[in-house]
């Protein structure tokens, strides 16, 4: 198992990259607001406290969505990689990477494997009986 992460500065891009996951194996996905400690610096640290406190208030900081999604299988992984490189294709436009999971409880994509792994047992088992 992997995790998934896209760090997306393209905000408006998110329904598109969670359409694409979704299409490609993943079975869900948490989506963060999120901003770059370069944002942060450039926006908020070279202020003086308080023009830094409402310059954030009036929205001027760059947000960005960070998502990340729990995936089964390498070969989905690579797919999705491929998928959010094309449609981040702009310099800036984010940055994506997945990491190996070592452990994991909880979540839909548990209760995929479950379900798959249930089904598979009562064929083994039918095909038993009948043979």
């Amino acid at each position: 198992m992997y995790v998934v992460f896209i760090v997306l500065n393209q905000r408006e891009k998110l329904p598109e990259i969670l359409e694409g996951m979704s299409r490609l194996g993943s079975h869900g996905a948490t989506v963060i607001d999120s901003m770059g400690s370069r944002a942060l610096d450039k926006k908020v640290y070279s202020m003086p406290m308080i023009g830094g406190v409402l310059k954030g208030l009036d929205g001027e900081v760059a947000y960005n969505n960070t998502i990340f999604s729990v995936i089964e299988r390498e070969e989905q992984v690579e797919r999705i990689l491929d998928y959010v490189k094309g449609v981040l294709a702009e310099p800036g436009a984010g940055i994506s990477f997945a990491l190996p999971v070592t452990h994991m409880c909880g979540g839909e994509l548990e209760r995929h494997i479950e379900k798959r792994e249930r089904k598979q047992r009562k064929k083994k088992e039918d095909s038993s009986i009948s043979g």
